[in-house]
């Protein structure tokens, strides 16, 4: 059988993130980082006071939040403990990101599903990808279900010992939460922060954002125009494969355990929380744009879809804050 597998991991370079930053000019007292860590490219930009002190601590907060919190594969972790053990016991703040992601999931009638750990293990994306098999592929998805898992207190429970809980899909945008709650207790006038796809603007300025070409394009399609923030997209371009001439992204639909294939190729949320942008942004995806709409506006976020068609969907108000920079998309009609 031949096989082409080419995985394109999203935001290799800072220009590359899914939302990329366009600054006016370059400020004085900015100071620069970027690193790799939670298996995506990872950069920030600080101005003020606290800017270079601060940037090792934003470092610190994502390596320490992924070591010890969310990574399936670090021994030390919450999440790997209690995939081992069935059980764990949270802090108030990781209960916390628990209850609102169990509260995404039902909300999405489990379009988003955060214990898909052996669906996505068996599709292995990021390293060496294939078409799992068919039965594997339904055994594993038979363990998973948000509803599976129990949280009474701070006491996290799986009621399948076989599920998998995963946080690929909302831990980048927790870590922007957590590098928000640090920045305010700094003499910081202004960041940006990439996490993989996930973005935090912070400050008191106007912010330009500019949505990544989904079909591939180095450049950006449209500029949005914000206020501080946090912003979330889900492509199908960030990472897939081909295997026989079909091609496979990383987006599964937890019904199936297949990518998901609706018409959709960039989710992109805006939102004051970082965990609800990357976890909306999943499910808005998987949902499409009539019911990922309705999602969204119950918590309160705005949301952009773009359409194989090369056509954005979002609401007025959003549309409004959006210039296209690339002739070959348009904006719906606002209805």
């Amino acid at each position: 059988m031949k096989k082409k597998a080419a995985i394109i991991i999203a935001v290799l370079a800072a220009v590359a993130v899914a939302a990329l930053v366009l600054f006016d000019a370059v400020r004085p007292e900015t100071f620069n980082n970027s690193f790799f860590s939670m298996n995506t490219y990872c950069s920030a930009e600080v101005q003020g006071r606290d800017a270079e002190k601060s940037l090792a601590e934003i470092q610190s907060i994502v390596e320490k939040l992924d070591s010890e919190v969310l990574s399936r594969t670090a021994e030390n972790s919450v999440v790997y403990n209690l995939n081992k053990n069935g059980e764990a016991e949270l802090d108030s703040e990781t209960a916390t990101y628990f209850s609102l992601l169990a509260d995404i999931s039902a909300e999405s009638n489990g379009a988003f599903d955060f214990t898909l750990g052996e669906v996505s293990s068996l599709w292995n994306f990021g390293s060496a990808p294939s078409v799992p098999d068919k039965n594997r592929l339904s055994e594993a998805l038979s363990h998973s279900g948000y509803e599976k898992v129990s949280l009474s207190g701070n006491k996290i429970t799986l009621g399948d010992k076989n599920a998998a809980v995963d946080f690929g899909a909302s831990g980048k945008g927790i870590a922007l939460d957590s590098i928000k709650s640090h920045l305010e207790t700094q003499k910081v006038s202004r960041a940006v922060v990439s996490v993989g796809g996930s973005v935090l603007l912070y400050g008191k300025d106007d912010f330009k954002v500019g949505i990544r070409d989904p079909k591939g394009g180095t450049g950006s399609i449209a500029t949005l125009t914000t206020a501080e923030t946090c912003v979330s997209t889900s492509g199908n371009y960030e990472q897939y494969f081909e295997e026989n001439g079909k091609r496979y992204h990383h987006i599964l639909n937890p019904e199936t355990g297949y990518p998901v294939d609706n018409g959709l190729v960039s989710v992109t949320v805006i939102s004051e929380s970082g965990l609800l942008t990357d976890a909306l942004s999943t499910a808005c995806f998987v949902l499409g744009i009539e019911e990922g709409t309705q999602l969204a506006e119950h918590y309160g976020a705005k949301v952009i879809f773009i359409t194989d068609e090369n056509i954005i969907y979002t609401d007025s108000e959003t549309k409004a804050m959006l210039s296209l920079t690339d002739k070959n998309y348009k904006l719906a009609e606002t209805e």
